[in-house]
């Protein structure tokens, strides 16, 4: 028993010593140095991967590092020592020139410093800037722009996944009311992009910009964001969310991260949007991916048709795997609805998104997805504008800044004529979506129907700079030119369609007065596209019309009693019934008065909701009038039109060969003193 407690106490005395001489030689001193060096060290490396966009793998490898340094730090503490020579061997160092213990007292301050650092930069925030928020420079700016996101999968494949986050996400800030989100449409130009933040910022005319990437791997997703001040290109934020793949860890990351752009700009997320972000649409990951493939391939505005298709099998697939998931049942309408719209009207496109939007209504009535889809099935189903009308209402109170549902509102105002109301929601479409050319011609047209013509010029010369050789851009800018009596202007801005929209060419070639361009344009319309069954007569209607127009009476009147014959084989005409004329057109060509009075009574018994067609309603009503003899009752719509947008109107008026015999009418004198009383007004 003695010898087994003295060999215990000998054994005890050597572990003693060992530490005493690890102490000696500064071991435990020089581990706590390493430990906070490094911490600062991985702080340093795992802001740098969010500052400048590193690879994932870039913090691991440096927490690596510094594990593996420090037992190799142990064992160089433990070998050597630092003398007034440098470095030496600790073997090798007599007690008598050691400077260890001044060397320790050196590394206790050195400790005590960097700990004191330390707690600094943890309170500061300096490191992890995810944990701190800065606000945005550009005060009083409320708008941010969320670049497209990176795909950092090794799977190209998964590609759309990383666009589908990034669309989910501008969908979420799109329902916040005191922030603006630059749309996906002007977004998406900036994939890859070298271009500075402070000119994408300015470009854009945001206050901060977001960009982000996305990995996934397996059931795991990393997504990297950082939000960046657009003046002066400061980070204000960066944060790396590593989680398990689920619907309820991505909805989350995009309500923090939505919560973190609104401290950026010193913007409140109220109490029921905030409800609004965090709710979770469906709980099943393939059925949101299936969703957001739908909708990356449903995108407004009419769409590939075969993409529209795809979109349509998406969202089924969403509805199979989940089918309680409301938003899928929505997306597949609106898809349907767009087939329904944009190519072919097939009326079965219809009933099918009427039977996903009842099922979208019945699982959730008050979501933004279900009240836009349904705004549109009675815009592009039924033009049952004063509906959609209130439905897009209610959307808007969900996602305010949400650009399809404002456009959507704008064109239904047009329709109803609330013209000015157009233009303010187009004027904010625009402004969240500046960099999509639809909108741009559309905004023009609105601006000259209020009588904004320096507004509409500078939109149409934006469009022609934006897509020179466009058809649309071009045929929108000959109706603004038209609205300003810029009937030269018209013309040769026609033009540019080339083959395409010949009548159109025609009436601007009439509105000339010039021959030669009449000619031209009769000339130029394709023989296959002068008379189908619906419009037997669209040609020879306005090749008359162009006779006249030259002064050929004579050859125009033959023409009108071979037309006469012919119409009687002519399908009845009816108001709205698709006809590229209207029914009284024929009657004022052939000048039975009586039957123009009797069409334009039946028209007046129908309701007025489509005040754009109700524009050429009456130009037609007063170009039938006007041939049959009857100027008072061409007034009359004369008139109306001019009702309907302003003073202005009478620019467009004088551009028609058949009143050319009104305007020495004391009636049609008045409406042009009015004009140059309204233009001297805008002017003055």
């Amino acid at each position: 028993m003695l010898g087994l407690a003295h060999k215990n106490i000998k054994e005890t005395g050597l572990v003693v010593n060992f530490f005493r001489e690890m102490r000696r030689r500064n071991v435990f001193r020089v581990v706590a140095a390493y430990v906070v060096g490094a911490w600062f060290l991985v702080q340093t490396a795992l802001t740098l991967e969010n500052v400048m966009n590193l690879p994932e793998w870039f913090d691991a490898f440096v927490m690596s590092l510094a594990i593996m340094g420090l037992p190799i730090s142990v064992v160089l503490a433990w070998a050597f020592e630092l003398t007034p020579d440098g470095f030496k061997r600790t073997a090798l160092v007599s007690p008598e020139a050691s400077i260890s213990e001044t060397t320790g007292k050196r590394l206790d301050i050195a400790i005590i410093f960097g700990l004191l650092l330390v707690a600094g930069v943890m309170a500061a925030g300096i490191f992890n800037p995810g944990n701190k928020v800065r606000v945005a420079s550009l005060s009083g700016n409320n708008s941010v722009a969320v670049l497209p996101f990176t795909n950092r999968s090794a799977n190209q494949d998964d590609a759309y996944f990383a666009d589908g986050i990034h669309d989910e996400l501008l969908t979420q800030l799109s329902k916040i009311d005191t922030m603006e989100v630059i749309s996906r449409t002007s977004v998406m130009g900036y994939r890859e992009t070298s271009k500075r933040i402070p000119d994408i910022a300015k470009e854009l005319g945001v206050a901060v910009i977001l960009e982000g990437a996305v990995q996934r791997a397996g059931d795991r997703v990393r997504i990297t964001v950082q939000l960046i001040d657009g003046k002066d290109d400061t980070h204000l934020w960066a944060e790396n969310y590593d989680r398990a793949l689920t619907t309820e860890n991505i909805f989350d990351i995009q309500a923090e991260i939505t919560d973190v752009i609104a401290e950026a700009l010193e913007t409140i997320i109220s109490g029921e949007e905030k409800t609004i972000l965090t709710s979770q649409p469906t709980q099943n990951v393939m059925a949101f991916e299936a969703y957001m493939q739908g909708r990356l391939l449903a995108r407004p505005n009419g769409g590939n048709e075969s993409d529209l298709i795809k979109a349509v099998a998406s969202y089924g697939k969403a509805i199979d795997v989940d089918p309680n998931y409301a938003e899928a049942f929505a997306g597949k309408a609106y898809a349907q609805m767009a087939l329904y719209w944009f190519h072919g009207r097939d009326s079965s496109y219809r009933e099918a998104a009427r039977a996903n939007l009842d099922k979208a209504i019945a699982l959730s009535p008050d979501t933004f997805e279900t009240l836009f889809s349904d705004g549109f099935y009675y815009y592009w189903g039924y033009q049952d504008f004063r509906r959609a009308d209130r439905l897009f209402d209610k959307a808007l109170k969900v996602a305010p800044n949400s650009v399809d549902a404002l456009a959507g509102k704008a064109f239904i105002a047009r329709r109803l004529g609330r013209f000015v109301d157009s233009a303010v929601d187009l004027e904010k479409a625009h402004r969240l979506d500046p960099l999509s050319f639809y909108l741009i011609p559309e905004l023009a047209l609105t601006r000259v129907l209020i009588g904004d013509f320096d507004g509409a010029n500078a939109m149409v010369e934006r469009a022609k700079m934006m897509q020179p050789n466009s058809i649309r851009g071009a045929a929108f800018e000959a109706s603004v030119l038209q609205f300003q009596g810029d009937e030269l202007g018209a013309y040769d801005a026609i033009l540019k369609t080339e083959n395409y929209l010949p009548k159109q060419k025609v009436d601007y070639a009439i509105a000339t007065r010039d021959p030669e361009k009449i000619l031209t344009a009769l000339a130029a319309w394709p023989e296959h596209m002068r008379s189908n069954v619906r419009n037997p007569a669209m040609y020879e209607i306005t090749r008359i019309r162009g006779l006249l127009a030259m002064g050929e009476k004579e050859q125009a009147d033959k023409e009108i009693d071979a037309l006469r014959i012919r119409s009687a084989d002519f399908p009845a005409a009816e108001w709205h019934s698709g006809l590229e004329y209207s029914p009284v057109t024929l009657p004022g060509l052939f000048g039975d008065l009586s039957v123009v009075e009797k069409l334009a009574k039946q028209y007046e018994n129908l309701p007025i909701d489509d005040y754009m067609s109700a524009l050429t309603d009456y130009a037609d009503i007063a170009d039938a009038f006007a041939r049959a003899g009857s100027p008072e009752r061409a007034l009359d719509y004369l008139e109306k039109m001019r009702d309907i947008t302003g003073p202005f109107m009478v620019l467009v008026m004088q551009d028609s060969e058949w009143a050319d015999g009104l305007q020495d009418h004391p009636r049609f004198k008045k409406m042009i003193a009015d004009y140059e009383i309204w233009a001297e007004g805008k002017n003055g």
